[in-house]
């Protein structure tokens, strides 16, 4: 159920598989704000409240922050695909999610990197998981055990065995000048030994915007969104920097697509060279 963000911190024209996406307008008449419930909203925003396969891409910068200092760390493109169904006060499914680390400036996929501070050249791994379990609710505050095992190959690298104190929040929406925005909060603590502080914490802030006219004058389970995102992270396993006191903070923008072709350039690359199920059939990962 944990967020794939959590752990890593989230011109290959031909690529042609699609996730259906009806055309807008069931038209619903027009609801005001206080009408629509926030977190059905952000369903429709961050994915599909219909149980349809959605795509998601994220292109982000990651700085280390340590001893005081920061320092550019790398840049950051990610795939998320998922599926989610309502269940009670909640909406639940699975996501896939994959992550690369790239060089700052060139955009070269990191293999190796030598970090400021650590003991010398460290492996950067490629994060791969899912599908896993993923759960929303307008305010949500759980316990959940992860298992790297569980989660895919690399997951270890990002977080150890551990219990996971997650709490995860949807604000409010407003609209400004056509445009529909709502933020989503989440903060995540691993604690491999729940007597002690935690081992890595995770924050994230995102913000999605729409046109207002696609969600307040559409039943649509599928919004066209586009969001910012911030967060800062704990220092991870595959770093090699324990004794070292700093953590990441990251910024950047995504968005929600309707085929595969449509998430940037660089990313389709990436996928095709690296994981090319992704680019010629991402359903595929959930049969």
């Amino acid at each position: 159920m944990i967020h794939r963000r959590f752990f890593i911190g989230t011109a290959c024209a031909a690529a042609t598989a699609t996730a259906a996406r009806p055309a807008l307008g069931h038209a619903a008449g027009h609801r005001e704000l206080a009408e629509l419930d926030p977190l059905e909203t952000m369903i429709r925003l961050r994915a599909r409240s219909d149980g349809e396969l959605s795509i998601a891409w994220l292109h982000a910068q990651r700085e280390l922050v340590l001893d005081g200092e920061i320092t550019p760390f790398c840049a950051l493109y990610a795939l998320v695909l998922t599926k989610f169904r309502k269940e009670e006060d909640a909406y639940v499914g699975k996501t896939v999610e994959i992550t690369y680390y790239c060089d700052p400036k060139t955009e070269d996929l990191l293999t190796t990197t030598t970090i400021r501070g650590g003991s010398g050249p460290v492996e950067v791994p490629i994060y791969r998981a899912g599908p896993m379990d993923v759960r929303f609710k307008r305010s949500l505050d759980e316990w959940e055990r992860h298992e790297p095992a569980a989660q895919g190959a690399s997951s270890g690298d990002f977080a150890p065995a551990s219990d996971v104190h997650l709490v995860r929040g949807v604000r409010d929406p407003y609209v400004l000048n056509g445009n529909f925005y709502l933020r989503a909060d989440e903060y995540g603590r691993v604690y491999t030994d729940t007597t002690k502080p935690p081992v890595v914490f995770y924050r994230e802030w995102l913000v999605w915007k729409a046109k207002a006219e696609d969600v307040l004058a559409s039943d649509s389970p599928d919004v066209p969104s586009s969001f910012n995102y911030s967060a800062a992270s704990g220092l991870r396993p595959w770093m090699k920097l324990e004794g070292k006191t700093g953590h990441t903070m990251e910024n950047g923008v995504g968005g929600k697509v309707g085929s595969i072709g449509e998430v940037p350039p660089r990313l389709i690359a990436l996928l095709s060279e690296n994981d090319p199920q992704a680019v010629q059939s991402p359903e595929s990962y959930f049969s």
